[in-house]
């Protein structure tokens, strides 16, 4: 038996666009400083608070502001750990000329070719998304990278799978410690673990609205995402198909 634990997955604050990898906004600092002060409201003393993080600008300053936020608002007790970047929790991914990047990397090298004879990589980025900023901000995007096959996007399984191997990677190990993890990411991978969850897509994360999964000791997870809730009895096993060694090794090679 193992130390029980929760995960508290975050999306980014508002961002100032989708066309590079931006940082954020007055406003989205304020929705992790907010954030902030309402999760340590919530910890007991005893606990430990870890901060793994994507690893995009934005996921970045919403990791930095969560953590000042949460060392000056804990009680007594309470340990917030450094920031540490996990790829396992990066935004979404890109094929992009045989090499997997950001999709934000992926977005520069599509606008810089204009609109007229696409190849297909940047034409399937052009169906993706055609705005960048205000259909970005609102999921529009997204729900069709949940909804449409891609030959170049990185597909939602992969996405939800890698989020349950980030999750189990976080267990205690051999302590005593009531163990929260603070994971500052992104919309894509957290909508695709959502709905591959519970069957169908709930729509959109807002801005540093949590997915919280809660580990027993027994290792049986809970996920809660607003009104939805579903207990299971271990994290899905990675299915035959996919290539282990791969995803053990995600973004770290």
């Amino acid at each position: 038996m193992a130390d029980p634990y929760e995960v508290v997955l975050l999306r980014h604050g508002e961002t100032h666009g989708y066309d590079a990898d931006h940082g954020l906004t007055a406003r989205g600092e304020e929705q992790a400083r907010a954030r902030g002060v309402a999760l340590a409201a919530e910890l007991a003393p005893g606990t430990s608070v870890v901060m793994p993080h994507a690893r995009t600008a934005r996921g970045i300053a919403t990791a930095v502001v969560l953590r000042e936020t949460l060392v000056g608002a804990v009680g007594p007790g309470v340990t917030v750990g450094e920031l540490y970047p996990e790829p396992w929790f990066d935004n979404l991914r890109f094929a992009l000329h045989g090499e997997v990047v950001d999709a934000s990397v992926a977005v520069a090298a599509r606008l810089a070719l204009g609109d007229a004879d696409l190849p297909h990589w940047a034409a399937e980025y052009a169906r993706f998304d055609s705005d960048y900023r205000e259909i970005a901000a609102r999921g529009g995007p997204i729900g069709h990278w949940i909804h449409n096959p891609t030959l170049y996007f990185e597909p939602p399984q992969i996405a939800a799978y890698r989020f349950w191997s980030g999750i189990t990677a976080l267990a205690p190990e051999g302590s005593d410690e009531q163990r929260v993890a603070v994971v500052a990411t992104h919309s894509a991978p957290m909508r695709a673990f959502v709905s591959t969850a519970f069957g169908h897509d709930p729509g959109e994360p807002e801005n540093l609205e949590p997915i919280r999964v809660s580990v027993a000791a027994n290792g049986s997870p809970t996920v809660r995402f607003r009104d939805l809730s579903l207990a299971l009895d271990a994290p899905p096993p990675l299915p035959p198909w996919f290539d282990d060694a791969w995803l053990e090794k995600y973004g770290r090679s």
